[in-house]
């Protein structure tokens, strides 16, 4: 069994904004690795190797026809969640090609009988864990433009968390 999730990752210049953000909050906590910031669509939870090659078949042929779509999503507002304690920069999912994404993620999950979100969606990068306090500062606006869908693989080492890309499939613009 594996531990998987469904996520788009920045690119090389918003992984570069992303990094200036980290190293602007104070120390109250620990920081996400650049290699591991992502935004989550699904968090699939512990999943079987049929249950991965099943995921992986409907998203093959979704992205075969052109039915994984390209999105844009501005994260403008840093935010602290206590539940989880992290501090995360946030939007608001306006895009409708981002809502019919996660709807799609989130069904497949069901579908597969794997974990499904029991919140509403709200689009976000985690930034940093067992955070504190939220630092009192405007964020930047980072405008996240998904080009593909990443199935990773969560993985506990010694050295933390890391995580793995398993799959990818490129997201396009519907025809």
């Amino acid at each position: 069994m594996k531990r998987l999730f469904l996520a788009i990752a920045p690119n090389a210049a918003q992984l570069a904004q992303l990094t200036r953000l980290q190293a602007s909050l104070d120390k109250q906590g620990r920081l996400v690795p650049r290699d591991n910031l992502h935004m989550t669509l699904a968090f699939l939870g512990q999943c079987s190797e049929d249950q991965q090659e099943a995921l992986c078949d409907t998203l093959d042929r979704l992205a075969h026809q052109r039915r994984l779509p390209t999105f844009e999503v501005t994260l403008n507002t840093l935010d602290h969640w206590l539940k989880p304690k992290i501090i995360c920069l946030k939007g608001v999912a306006r895009d409708p090609r981002l809502i019919s994404l996660f709807d799609l993620c989130q069904g497949l999950a069901q579908q597969l009988g794997l974990h499904t979100s029991e919140h509403s969606f709200t689009p976000h990068i985690t930034l940093m864990r067992k955070a504190k306090v939220l630092p009192e500062f405007k964020a930047p606006s980072l405008t996240l433009s998904g080009n593909a869908l990443h199935l990773y693989h969560s993985q506990s080492s010694e050295q933390g968390v890391q995580y793995k890309v398993l799959a990818s499939w490129p997201l396009r613009q519907s025809e």
